[in-house]
């Protein structure tokens, strides 16, 4: 199965670059002692920052899956190269080495798709690695779901 969501990722570039113009003008406004909405100019700027933070902690807005083949790949792009608090990922893997996954539901509608790797270079013999799935409906969350459970109950066999 393949699965990517490039129109949210476009969507997402366009929020954050007119937030962004919201706060930048708002900021330069404040210190420049220019009123530009009267009162609420400062009210304006910490609700634009508000809104830039929350968007960087739901994550990557791209997400790729690709289980066709032998190999499992897992990709998460930012929409922006300015949005240093989001972290990239991506990891391919044979599908055999797949032992687990769990998706959490995080406080404020952040979802995460937590994948267990069999791994000789750590210890426990077990190595996770996160990825942002916030961005995507319900559907492509259980279709990803149904997917991961078909290649875990293949390695059991």
């Amino acid at each position: 199965m393949k699965f990517q969501n490039p129109k949210t990722k476009n969507k997402v570039a366009i929020i954050n670059i007119v937030i962004l113009i919201i706060f930048i003008t708002s900021f330069i406004f404040i210190y420049l002692n220019i009123p530009a909405f009267g009162k609420s100019d400062e009210f304006i700027l910490l609700f634009s920052l508000i809104i830039l933070l929350y968007l960087a902690y739901l994550g990557c807005p791209f997400f790729r899956y690709d289980s066709d083949g032998e190999t499992l790949i897992f990709e998460n792009e930012k929409s922006l190269p300015i949005s240093f608090l989001v972290k990239e990922s991506l990891s391919d893997f044979p599908k055999r080495k797949l032992i687990k996954f769990t998706i959490k539901n995080k406080p404020l509608f952040k979802k995460v798709l937590e994948i267990y790797i069999s791994s000789r270079r750590v210890n426990t013999g077990l190595s996770k690695v996160n990825f942002d799935i916030s961005y995507l409906n319900s559907q492509q969350i259980r279709d990803i779901r149904i997917s991961l459970n078909k290649v875990i109950n293949e390695n059991k066999k």
